[in-house]
């Protein structure tokens, strides 16, 4: 059986059990974490454009009439600030970005956003705002939680049919995995982005996204199975699969939470949203908004995903296969015994899914004196450099580092200390070293859930 560990949060450290993770708080990470210590580099403003995509191939000739419509209700909504960061996008073309799964594009959804009723409590105008920064600088999108004033206490308690807490669910947030996804969508899938944020604030409360079987790495047979385990909401046709996507219900007391005392460095009402919907789509919709707690079968800790969970859900977001390689051997206590691979294959399997045009998400080991892990954290890789010397770095995105910039990290420091990634099933090629393991984990839950093995 492996040993299987999931990084969910800065403050989370881990014991390691066979196939499945648990997890401890170590008080210090912080200020121990070696990577941030160390090798913390922001990037000036000039060089973060560099790293939001650009859509200049997209057709910017004169907006046709009933688009020029949508552009001037929606403007009709925007402040003089918003109004600016909408007129830049449109320049640069994103407005007509149509990444979204059912093909609709930005403006498309900007429109429905301005036109259409949102969820009681959540405002069309403030809704467009928090869109708009997010598609202008995906970097500002935070895991970081709001505090829930004690006015409004009451108010959870009728909603909730329970007490309001003395800490006011005032909670450390472990929502790093799912708000690495949002920024991917933000900065990878701009339409689909605002499709998610669309959906999600609207009465419908969902998004549902049609797929095909063939997403998920180790075939439809394997994907059938996961999609039972993981209670998702489905319909299936054939190789045809359409799946909806939704927050818990108590997603919406944070979001009106954030709409009203949202204070500065915190989730925005969207962000509340997007990331609830995405925790409990891979935590077999059990998550809490409230307490940013989940249950599940495939997680012994009550917060944050393990890597298994995390794949599940890149594949349905992102509608590509992907496999969680897990480069390091841990044993039962937690200490490093060795990587699966040298170093260099980590790094082209990275590279490889760069250049596919995919970020990559990884967790990364935080180790004590005796080399055992005792913190981690998720934070996805969006590109790489050098400098004058060949020094290489990695270009990441934390977001939990308070820090609305890309960071740079050197490989040599970065690459030891990454236990699984999220890789592209075509940037992988026929490496059984580091496939098998993948499909050895899925056969141990499995086995665990007296479930039959495919064949």
């Amino acid at each position: 059986m492996l040993n299987i560990l999931s990084i969910n949060n800065q403050k989370i450290g881990y014991s390691a059990i066979p196939a499945r993770q648990t997890s401890i708080s170590p008080n210090n990470f912080i200020t121990d974490n070696p990577i941030n210590k160390n090798s913390y580099k922001k990037y000036s403003v000039e060089n973060l454009q560099s790293y939001i995509p650009s859509f200049s191939r997209l057709n910017k000739k004169s907006a046709l009439p009933s688009e020029r419509k949508q552009i001037k209700v929606i403007k009709n909504k925007l402040d003089n600030e918003s109004q600016e960061i909408f007129n830049k996008l449109q320049a640069k073309g994103i407005l007509q970005d149509n990444s979204s799964n059912d093909g609709t594009t930005v403006l498309n959804n900007l429109y429905k956003i301005a036109t259409e009723p949102r969820i009681n409590g959540l405002s069309d105008k403030l809704i467009l705002k928090e869109v708009l920064n997010a598609l202008d600088n995906p970097f500002s999108i935070t895991q970081k939680f709001g505090d829930i004033p004690q006015k409004v206490a009451k108010e959870i308690e009728r909603n909730t049919k329970e007490k309001f807490p003395e800490d006011g669910y005032n909670v450390a947030s472990s929502s790093c995995v799912a708000t690495s996804m949002e920024f991917n969508l933000a900065s990878k899938k701009p339409a689909e982005f605002v499709r998610f944020a669309q959906g999600l604030s609207s009465s419908e409360y969902s998004v549902t996204k049609n797929l095909d079987l063939s997403i998920f790495a180790e075939g439809p047979s394997a994907g059938l199975w996961e999609l039972r385990k993981f209670n998702t909401e489905k319909s299936v046709n054939g190789n045809k699969l359409a799946v909806k996507i939704q927050p818990d219900r108590n997603a919406i007391i944070r979001a009106r939470v954030q709409s009203s005392y949202k204070d500065p460095g915190e989730r925005s009402c969207i962000d509340v949203l997007i990331q609830s919907a995405i925790l409990n789509l891979c935590s077999q919709n059990t998550y809490n908004s409230l307490n940013d707690e989940r249950t599940g079968e495939f997680n012994n800790d009550n917060h944050g995903l393990t890597d298994f969970e995390k794949t599940f859900g890149e594949q349905i977001i992102f509608e590509t296969p992907k496999i969680s390689v897990v480069y390091q051997e841990l044993d039962e206590s937690g200490k490093l015994l060795n990587h699966r691979c040298e170093l260099s294959e980590i790094k082209n399997h990275i590279l490889k899914s760069l250049e596919q045009g995919q970020n990559v998400i990884i967790g990364y080991t935080h180790f004590d004196s005796e080399n055992k892990v005792d913190g981690g954290h998720e934070i996805t890789i969006i590109g790489y450099n050098q400098d004058k010397d060949g020094k290489g770095y990695f270009i990441c995105n934390d977001t939990d580092d308070g820090v609305d910039l890309p960071i740079r990290y050197d490989e040599n420091k970065l690459l030891p200390l990454i236990h699984h990634a999220g890789i592209s099933r075509d940037a992988l090629s026929s490496d059984d070293t580091v496939i098998e393991p993948w499909r050895e984990i899925i056969d141990s839950f499995k086995t665990e859930l007296n479930i039959e093995k495919s064949k």
